[in-house]
């Protein structure tokens, strides 16, 4: 009974999906992938779309950018089965296995000095945004939260780098970690929800700029939650104080999609719910 239990459960998780790394170009095929509901978000720039990767794991997929080396989107499903107590799993960031298939020759200029892709996200070195081994739990964030797969064998997918991007503790802690632990809540009653999520930079062309002399700290963060029903999309900034609620960050999808250079929903034209927003109490 339990074999066939984490059977159904791991088909829901995606895992059947194609665990390779696969350049954004392939989307134009129509690949459909769980944890989008169908469609993963889609680069507005064919330029950056070029140089971009995707990662497909069990628990989710991301959008790797080649210039700043962090998620520019992470997608996930959110179900009851998966949902869990993480208090006690390890939380040791670690390399993403599939960055070794990324392009040899993508080589980004920093300084005097050459990295790739997969340096970049696979190194813990203050370039790919961490810090001493002790502190980086205080200065980064998961996009998909340990909780929500803790019930699953794949939680330890979530400790990639890829599924990582800093994060100042008062909105980790505040804003943020509510919101999660709301979705947490929210599919034990009602139905499953997908989200996504990334960081959000102030410059002209966000996905686009050289790396040199650019501070690549995100000045915002978006997580966008929806269901068959509709969505509700949320934008947090970096400076949010920790009391204050996710509720007031509601932010209109393509203000979000202007600033990520993303879309989000690509073949869709989906409805903001009402039910979404009754259900998180921002109604």
């Amino acid at each position: 009974m339990f074999s066939k239990q984490l059977l159904a459960l791991a088909q829901r998780l995606g895992l059947y999906c194609i665990l390779a790394l696969l350049p954004v170009s392939v989307l134009g095929q129509n690949i459909a992938v769980t944890h989008c509901q169908g469609a993963c978000p889609q680069y507005a720039s064919n330029i950056v779309a070029n140089q971009a990767k995707i990662v497909i794991h069990h628990v989710y997929a991301a959008g790797l950018n080649n210039d700043s080396g962090m998620p520019d989107w992470v997608a996930y499903h959110l179900s009851s089965d998966a949902v869990g107590v993480a208090s006690l799993l390890p939380r040791n960031w670690q390399s993403d296995s599939l960055l070794r298939f990324s392009d040899a020759g993508d080589l980004i200029e920093v300084g005097d000095s050459e990295f790739s892709l997969a340096q970049i996200s696979a190194d813990t070195s203050a370039y790919a945004g961490l810090g001493a081994p002790d502190m980086q739990e205080e200065e980064t964030v998961r996009l998909a939260p340990m909780t929500s797969f803790a019930n699953t064998p794949y939680w330890p997918e979530l400790n990639n780098i890829s599924n990582m991007v800093p994060m100042p503790a008062n909105l980790r802690l505040g804003a943020w970690l509510k919101l999660e632990q709301a979705l947490n809540q929210l599919v034990d009653t009602e139905e499953d929800l997908y989200v996504v999520s990334g960081p959000l930079f102030l410059i002209s062309q966000p996905l686009s700029t050289s790396l040199q002399g650019t501070d690549f700290g995100p000045a915002a963060y978006y997580k966008i939650v929806s269901s068959d029903d509709g969505f509700l999309s949320f934008m947090f900034p970096e400076n949010m104080q920790r009391y204050e609620s996710f509720c007031d960050r509601r932010m209109a999808l393509d203000q979000i999609e202007g600033m990520s250079g993303l879309n989000i929903f690509p073949g869709r034209e989906p409805k903001e719910s009402v039910k979404l927003l009754d259900a998180l109490g921002c109604g």
